[in-house]
């Protein structure tokens, strides 16, 4: 795994961080088919998304939505971008930018889950994810999905540092067994090497 920290200032347009932007572009240069839900103004992926109708994106749904209209034309990807609000206070950033009142389930959708699982099932084994936020969370080891690099970027004092984890997809794992341990983990509980 690579591991890389670097500086850089803050920006509420993800991609435009230097270090930021510099990953993502090398991915997507690799890349085939990519999806983008939450794109803004880039339309840098194959197919971008972003709820707020004012941005550049190709359509203008939920996220989930949208991942669930690819879903519906077998749309398959190597790659997607997911870089949604980080926290609620985001979240509702967004809906105010587009006239929308935040619910109080919208305040808990920071774990979005089931924007995981769609993008799980979009993707090709051996595809990546390129997650961005205040976590390492990403994909997940239970979906099957290996840690490829991570960028740690920090903005400073007063800032929380912007995590950007790339995850290759291992193999396929449905979303319904994804918690179940693998066999290989319950040998290793067990003490068998």
């Amino acid at each position: 795994m690579n591991f890389n920290r670097i500086w850089a200032m803050p920006n509420s347009e993800t991609f435009d961080i230097q270090p930021i932007g510099e990953l993502v572009k090398r991915y997507l240069r690799q890349s085939t088919v990519s999806i983008d839900p939450f794109a803004r103004d880039k339309r840098w992926a194959t197919h971008t998304n972003d709820l707020n109708q004012n941005t550049a994106a190709e359509y203008h749904l939920d996220a989930c939505e949208f991942l669930q209209l690819l879903l519906a034309h077998n749309t398959k990807a190597d790659l997607v971008l997911f870089d949604p609000p980080y926290s609620p206070r985001q979240i509702k950033e967004c809906y105010d930018g587009i006239g929308k009142k935040m619910e109080t389930l919208d305040a808990f959708r920071t774990h979005w889950k089931p924007e995981r699982d769609a993008i799980h099932e979009l993707l090709e084994i051996g595809g990546l994810v390129v997650s961005l936020g205040w976590n390492s969370i990403g994909m997940g080891k239970g979906r099957g999905y290996q840690i490829e690099e991570i960028l740690l970027v920090c903005h400073g004092p007063g800032h929380n540092d912007t995590i950007c984890i790339v995850e290759r997809k291992m193999s396929y794992q449905h979303p319904l067994f994804s918690i179940a341990k693998q066999p290989l983990d319950i040998l290793a509980e067990q003490g068998v090497q």
